[in-house]
């Protein structure tokens, strides 16, 4: 697929994503959410070298449990040398959600994340499957397949705790451990961890995050330039607007 091409396909979805906000809040389970961010970290590495994203979610979900939507952000991998280099990530998704007995619940989800670009001059749009299992929005279990990640024709993993406590009911406390299986295509595995508090009013929420990864394994030769560096010891501050 062309350049020109994927960057009409992509500005398509962000206009259709627009469009829905527009939807009178009637409907209960539309929801929308505009993020601000100093970094865009995913999984070990930030996906904005360090710099500010600007970040919009929309999703919908049904009265059966299926609910779909899209997210997107700026993206900055490293590479602003080419000139055909990523610079918009945008990524639709597709799940189901389900009640356990009590206060369990599983999710299963697809996603597809699209760049308006290339990653150091190869195309860089993959598929992502995904398993959650939470228990009374205290704690979930998530982990994430890939069979082309950064379509380098390479199956991947990532799999994450998360705990959270109310301390009031405007804040929470929480953290997340996670292994990201990914040395076939990043060089190593990423061993991941981050500790926050985020603060609720009305319909704004800021969060303070502290994180830091660690390589985990002995790096293999990858077949493309793309080796993100263990994330140092960072602190995230975001602010979202949603409905």
């Amino acid at each position: 697929m062309g350049h020109k091409k994927r960057t009409l396909i992509l500005a398509k979805i962000f206009t259709v994503l627009l469009a829905c906000s527009s939807v009178p809040h009637s409907f209960a389970d539309l929801h929308g959410t505009l993020t601000g961010t100093t970094d865009y970290i995913g999984r070990g590495y930030t996906k904005s070298a360090g710099g500010y994203a600007i970040q919009g979610n929309l999703d919908y979900e049904h009265k059966s449990g299926v609910y779909f939507g899209a997210s997107a952000s700026n993206v900055n991998f490293g590479d602003r040398t080419y000139s055909d280099s990523a610079k918009v990530e945008i990524a639709p998704y597709l799940g189901y959600t389900h009640q356990l007995s009590g206060k369990w619940r599983v999710d299963v989800q697809w996603t597809r994340y699209l760049y308006d670009g290339k990653l150091f001059g190869r195309e860089a749009d993959y598929n992502e499957f995904y398993l959650f299992l939470n228990y009374s929005d205290l704690f979930t279990l998530r982990a994430g397949i890939s069979d082309s990640y950064f379509n380098q024709n390479a199956v991947t993993g990532d799999y994450e705790f998360t705990a959270r406590y109310p301390i009031t009911d405007y804040l929470q406390i929480s953290s997340g451990l996670g292994y990201s299986q990914v040395e076939k295509v990043l060089e190593y595995d990423y061993l991941y961890w981050n500790a926050g508090i985020t603060a609720y009013y009305k319909f704004i929420a800021a969060d303070l995050r502290y994180m830091q990864s660690y390589e985990a394994t002995i790096a293999p030769v990858t077949s493309w330039r793309y080796d993100p560096e263990p994330l140092s010891p960072t602190v995230v501050f975001s602010l979202s607007v949603g409905f």
